[in-house]
């Protein structure tokens, strides 16, 4: 809809200005203003001549006559030089007024400059054979009913001086403020063009320049280049604030271009190009169309209306739109089409610093809404592209036709909403200057389809992520590389052809029956894509050593899922096999693999490592894997994983399993190997680094002699950080087995927690992270759940048996269970030349007969420093209990210093019972205990030490003594019950000062 303007009297400069109808024509002035307005008005002719024909021309340069006639309603410029030069009082035109430019060429220019104080108002005819240039800085208004038929036009508010025009530098500049505006109808002659040039432009009428140019720039300085056909090539050189260029009519040059531009100096969120008109460049005699709406450095571009670049009803290609930006905002409703009846489809190609494409009711807008670009995508190609930023996709985008989807950023691209396309050729182009990040669906489903990721940095799948190429011919490249596109069971075991070939995933295959391993006896070394497809149904056998849906791997097998699958060793006896759900024998790189349903089992002959998905990991890479399915080895297995069998370094690198976990469960038989393991992640760690990872599956053996973890059964000269445990874990025998660690030997365990089940039966050694610690160390770990054997060795809430390792920042919360002749602690089992500081254990604790029963430690031949235990401590008779530690050093000496214990302790019959200590044969330095102290019959107990054979010094006890009847024939002390060692500098309080000091002393107390 057009517009309507008026002119309004500026008193400061004293002049008329163009300004929107609604606008005050006057403001309240005194006297002497409007005298002084009067005198300028009389000046000037009064209102006519801004409402007249042109007057008070002067040519400056070249020759031309001067002609008004039919009664001053009509004027011709008859102009004889090739370049013209007027200034005017005023160059206005009239409605039914006609003013022609009689011109020696259509390359003639004739420059009209107004030098008076009136806008140029053009509301009759303009006609000229060449090129009309219109300067003028009070503004320029083309009315409704204006018509302007030129070879070419240039008005602009911003001036342009002599010598420049002359020499054909069309150089503008200027500081006006004024607008130009049309709301007529301004046509070029075919092949020409129209330029509109102010610090704002506005257009509600109707521009067309065939096979030409239309421009609408908004700034304070333009250069203007014509070229050999009289096209146009705009510039804009200088900032203007408040700078907008706004098309609510039509700009139409098809065969040519419309251009709107800006540059404006005031924020970026203000817009400086706003279409909300219609923009037609179609495709002219086989010459394609193109429309631009640039923002240049700053401001925002505003996309709405119709756009049109399109080569219906004609032969020739579809043109191209592009909009750039430092902002651009696209509408909802916004049309875009470049379609070809004869030809190739164009391209809107929107450029900005970040893109982003948000759903419907997002807000903000962000560039453009997912449902604008999916309606767009019928009727042309679209290009999204980040020049500085990410670009991010919020919602589904969908289409039906051929077309094609580019996004390029800078950075990051960010796919969180869906990509859908089924037409025939449509294409999906994804290019990140960083990371790649798919968190949704890419689906392409027609025929001939095609996908291109490529990426700087490094390409990764979400959970939700997947990619469909189903369609026949389908075609995928990422980084400039072709790959194969697998769709069914026979292209997947033809892989066997090309073993180091490019593979993708197209779509999920759903097979049945026997498929023997990829590769057979030989390896993968090419790269294969899963795109986060599923492969399911298929029984996986194979002849050679190596088993699994690849036999063996040195290449990349990354994004796919195994469902409902079947793996199994050979029956006949081949040696040593490498068994996996997805490869056999890894030498390669493995990335976001997921199996659920998916059995592997060892078969009945061969010596083997089992992996719910990989059986040997040798100098390979595990990354963001995961495993749900059942794992059964058989009396030759030497190690079981639930994601990895064994997972050795070695000449081909260091081996690494990262973010990965296992929901396995774990079963069977298992060589009686000591240097196997059992896990519920991996059997069997040698050197290899496990960091980021879980395990949730139930592991045991039917085997005694084994070492048997929640996250790993043996963990040698390996390193586990930041990872955690929560199945099951069941040993039987002679066992080492822990709620994350069966046997830690020479490693490093830090940041890591398991809330296990642990149940041993005779085990060498149980506990809630590890069983046995080896010369290694834990620190910030934690364990949380129960610990239970009631015939095993060593039994603890975080270690059973810590032999020579170091554990620092540690806590254990679980309930400790452990039978007759045990060492067991809330904390550890056996602290054999170990040491343990900043730990905690507040679970309950108890022992049966003969054993060593400590909150803390059960048996401590080791260091103790800055400690604590708040469980209750219990063990049935004839043994040793203390609220921190059962027995203190009785063989290569132990020292606690600064620890602290304040659960109840309770020993039974003929049992050596102390808050702190049972029995201290090494030395106890600044620690105390306050927890009550009972024991049954013929009990020795005190409320620091039972029995102190050792040195205890500056350390005092408050907790109460439980003290029985006579015939109990109990020997009890508030500080110690028999006292045969040193005791220095100690005391006791609260309650333990109700009974004697020391129930029997024959050695120092001071």
């Amino acid at each position: 809809m057009n517009k309507i303007y008026a002119l309004v009297w500026n008193h400061s400069q004293g002049c008329w200005k163009v300004a929107h109808e609604g606008a005050r024509r006057r403001c309240k002035t005194s006297r002497k203003q409007v005298i002084g307005g009067a005198l300028v008005l009389l000046g000037l002719g009064g209102w006519a001549p801004a409402f007249a024909l042109p007057t008070g021309g002067a040519v400056v340069s070249g020759s031309a006559d001067i002609l008004s006639y039919e009664n001053g309603q009509q004027m011709s410029i008859n102009q004889h030089s090739d370049k013209l030069i007027t200034n005017w009082t005023d160059f206005s035109v009239g409605a039914g007024q006609r003013v022609k430019f009689n011109q020696p060429g259509t390359s003639s220019v004739a420059l009209n400059r107004v030098i008076g104080n009136n806008v140029s108002s053009i509301k009759g005819q303009l006609e000229a054979n060449g090129r009309v240039f219109l300067v003028n800085p009070n503004g320029v208004v083309f009315g409704q009913g204006a018509q302007v038929n030129v070879g070419g036009l240039v008005a602009s508010t911003q001036g342009i001086s002599d010598a420049d025009f002359l020499a054909g530098k069309y150089a503008f500049a200027g500081h006006s403020n004024a607008e130009i505006v049309n709301n007529g109808t301004i046509t070029a002659a075919l092949g020409g063009s129209v330029a509109l040039l102010g610090s704002q432009v506005r257009n509600d009428g109707t521009i067309k320049a065939q096979m030409g140019r239309v421009a609408l720039g908004a700034g304070s300085g333009f250069t203007l280049n014509f070229d050999d056909n009289n096209l146009l090539d705009l510039q804009v050189n200088g900032a203007a604030i408040n700078a907008l260029a706004k098309n609510g009519g039509l700009l139409k040059a098809d065969g040519g271009q419309v251009l709107m531009t800006a540059k404006g100096a005031g924020t970026l969120l203000q817009a400086v190009v706003n279409n909300q008109g219609a923009i037609e460049a179609k495709t002219l005699s086989g010459k394609s169309g193109r429309i631009v709406l640039d923002g240049i450095d700053a401001g925002t571009v505003r996309v709405g209306g119709a756009l049109t670049a399109s080569a219906l009803n004609s032969y020739g290609n579809g043109g191209v739109i592009e909009v750039k930006g430092s902002h651009v905002e696209t509408q909802l409703g916004a049309q875009v089409n470049t379609q070809a009846s004869n030809g190739q489809t164009g391209t809107w190609r929107t450029r900005s610093s970040s893109i982003s494409v948000n759903p419907t009711a997002a807000a903000p807008a962000g560039t453009a809404f997912t449902d604008t670009i999916s309606r767009n995508l019928s009727s042309t190609h679209i290009e999204l592209v980040g020049t500085e930023g990410n670009v991010s996709i919020g919602g589904p985008i969908t289409w039906s036709s051929g077309n094609r989807l580019t996004l390029k950023a800078a950075t990051d691209i960010n796919l969180n909403g869906a990509l859908s396309a089924s037409g025939t050729g449509a294409g999906i182009a994804l290019s990140a200057g960083n990371d790649l990040n798919l968190n949704n669906k890419i689906s392409l489903s027609g025929i001939n389809n095609s996908l291109g990721l490529d990426y700087g940095s490094r390409s990764s799948m979400g959970r939700d992520a997947q990619v469909t190429l189903s369609g026949a011919g389908a075609g995928f490249n990422s980084n400039g590389a072709s790959y194969t596109v697998i769709q069914n069971v026979a292209q997947l075991q033809n892989i066997n052809a090309n073993l180091n070939g490019l593979y993708v995933l197209g779509n999920k295959i759903a097979g049945y029956g026997a498929f023997k391993s990829i590769g057979g006896d030989a390896q993968f070394s090419g790269v294969f894509d899963g795109l986060g497809n599923t492969i399911s149904g298929l029984s996986v056998t194979n002849t050679g050593s190596s088993v699994g849906l690849f036999s063996s791997s040195s290449g990349s097998i990354s994004n796919v899922n195994l469902l409902s699958m079947s793996v199994a060793g050979g029956s006949s006896n081949l040696g040593f096999s490498s068994i996996g759900g997805l490869v056999g024998s890894n030498f390669g790189t493995i990335s976001n693999v997921t199996t659920a349903g998916v059995n592997v089992s060892a078969g009945s002959r061969s010596a083997n490592v089992l992996g719910g998905l990989v059986g040997s990991n040798l100098g390979g890479s595990v990354d963001k894997a995961s495993t749900a399915g059942t794992l059964t080895g058989n009396s030759y297995t030497h190690s079981i994983g639930g994601l990895v069998g064994e997972n050795v370094t070695n000449a081909w690198g260091v081996a690494s399993v990262a973010n990965s976990a296992s929901a396995a469960n774990i079963s069977g038989y298992m060589q009686r190997n000591m240097t196997g393991g059992v896990g519920g992640l991996i059997g069997t760690n040698n050197g290899g680094h496990i960091t980021d990872s879980s395990s949730q599956g139930t592991s045991s053996a039917c085997y005694a002699g084994l070492n048997i973890g929640g996250l790993i059964g043996f963990n040698q000269n390996g390193t586990v950080e930041r990872s955690v445990s929560s199945g099951a874990v069941r040993g039987s025998g002679a066992s080492n087995v822990g709620g994350l660690v069966g046997l830690n030997a020479n490693s490093s365990i830090s940041q890591s927690s398991s809330s296990s089940v642990v149940m041993g039966a005779g085990s060498l050694a149980v506990g809630g992270l590890v069983g046995m610690n080896q010369n290694s160390t834990l620190s910030d770990v934690k364990a949380l759940g129960k610990v239970t054997d009631n015939s095993g060795a060593n039994v603890g809430g975080l270690v059973g048996n810590n032999n020579f390792g170091r554990i620092d920042t540690a806590e254990a919360q679980g309930v400790v269970v452990a039978g007759n002749n045990s060492r067991v602690g809330g904390l550890i089992g056996n602290n054999y030349g170990g040491e343990v500081a900043h730990s905690v254990a507040r679970g309950k604790t108890s022992g049966g007969t003969n054993s060593h029963a400590g909150g803390l430690v059960g048996f401590n031949d080791g260091n103790l420093q800055s400690v604590e235990a708040s469980g209750d401590v219990n063990a049935s008779s004839n043994s040793f209990v203390g609220g921190l530690v059962g027995t203190n050093g009785s063989n290569i000496g132990g020292t606690i210093e600064s620890a602290s214990a304040s659960g109840s302790v309770k020993g039974e019959s003929r049992s050596l019972v102390g808050g702190l200590v049972g029995q201290n044969d090494a030395q106890i330095v600044n620690s105390s205990a306050s927890g009550m102290v009972s024991g049954g019959s013929y009990v020795t107990m005190g409320g620091l030490v039972g029995l102190n054979k050792g040195n205890v010094r500056q350390s005092v006890a408050s907790g109460k003594i439980n003290v029985l009847s006579s015939g109990y024939y109990q020997t009890y002390g508030g500080l110690v019950g028999a006292n045969y060692g040193e005791m220095l500098y100690n005391g006791v309080s609260g309650e333990a000062l109700l009974v004697p000091l020391a129930g029997i002393n024959q050695g120092v107390i001071r």
